[in-house]
């Protein structure tokens, strides 16, 4: 059955994928921070958003509710690479570094807040089976091997973990409260995709991996296409992790 979904990060290495993928059988409907206004092609729209802007936000969901989005999935987040790009230290590898905490608890943890609240608001029908996807990761739980960064251009971020850790609390407060009226709340957590990271990152990474590989996109997409499906409809508050075994260690 054509769902209309709501994708909230659409520009990156996997938003992009699932925009493709979902668009091939549902109307999908794309707000992200890097692309332009209202653009349609066959059934995929985008439209720009800053989900660091809570007016904004509303505006969003407001002009959709007469035709309510059925799912959404928030997978916009300020990742540790972004954060880099950003940051105005001079030691771009500072781990604690109190602007880039600051500004990724804005982003991924109150902005899927707001994505949530006024989605509940504008968009939650009794009536109607819906569904929010909320996407985290491995370190959100579980701490990174600290030691396979050494030597790299990037570092595993504990805002970004923090701020994850936090998202899997809300997925699972807002589950237990909407479960009853027909509005299904989880989180998927993955593991590394490959994007050309580096030969001696890549070695290091898989050791920690059962399956002795990095994911790819269709990997992390087949949690998403089972949570929209009809057959995750007794599936509430759950965790879900797409990890090739790296939690089961």
């Amino acid at each position: 059955m054509k769902k209309k979904i709501c994708l909230i990060g659409g520009s990156g290495i996997l938003g992009k994928y699932y925009a493709e993928q979902l668009s091939k059988k549902h109307e999908v409907h794309v707000a992200d921070i890097g692309l332009k206004n209202e653009q349609k092609s066959n059934n995929l729209y985008t439209y720009y958003l800053n989900i660091d802007n809570e007016k904004k936000i509303e505006s969003f969901f407001y002009k959709n509710k007469n035709k309510p989005f059925d799912i959404l999935i928030n997978n916009s987040a300020l990742t540790t690479e972004m954060a880099m790009k950003t940051i105005k230290s001079k030691d771009k590898k500072d781990i604690f570094s109190t602007e880039v905490f600051d500004q990724t608890i804005k982003i991924n943890l109150r902005g899927i807040f707001l994505c949530c609240k006024y989605f509940i608001k504008h968009h939650h029908k009794k009536k109607i089976d819906q569904r929010v996807i909320n996407i985290g990761t491995i370190y959100a739980l579980h701490s990174p091997h600290h030691e396979i960064y050494k030597n790299e251009n990037f570092f595993s971020s504990i805002s970004y973990s923090a701020s994850k850790a936090g998202l899997i609390g809300l997925s699972k407060w807002l589950a237990t409260k909407y479960a009853k009226e027909k509005t299904n709340f989880n989180i998927i957590s993955p593991a590394g995709v490959f994007n050309n990271q580096t030969k001696s990152f890549i070695k290091k990474y898989k050791k920690l991996i059962p399956k002795n590989k990095m994911a790819s996109q269709n990997q992390i997409y087949s949690a998403i296409e089972f949570l929209v499906s009809k057959n995750s409809d007794y599936v509430v508050g759950q965790n879900i992790y797409i990890d090739g075994g790296f939690t089961s260690w």
